[in-house]
């Protein structure tokens, strides 16, 4: 069994969500070089078939930074979920984080 997909094979909403904000978090990472937290969270769902993924950093205010994750059908390209984060930073490093 597969947990992260529907009766109809299709990706479930709820681990859909998850990935966007995984992948809102790691990209947030990627730029900041600090672990942060998800501050405001909005997800749009237009379908859920098989996907590709891109993420992009779209503003930077210091200690929140504006991340878009777009979920494409694979293929076409076709949009099919959008997830909008504003992640707030704590300034903490990985190292720094495994020490608390």
């Amino acid at each position: 069994m597969v947990f992260f997909k529907d009766v109809d094979g299709n990706w479930h909403v709820g681990a859909l969500a998850s990935l966007l904000d995984l992948v809102g978090a790691i990209t947030t990472f990627s730029y900041a070089n600090c672990v942060s937290t998800v501050a405001d969270f909005n997800a749009s769902y237009y379908s859920t078939e098989h996907v590709e993924i891109e993420s992009r950093v779209m503003a930077d205010k210091g200690k929140l930074i504006h991340v878009v994750v777009q979920v494409r059908k694979k293929g076409n390209g076709e949009v099919i979920a959008v997830g909008n984060l504003w992640m707030a930073s704590n300034n903490l490093t990985i190292a720094q984080m495994s020490n608390l």
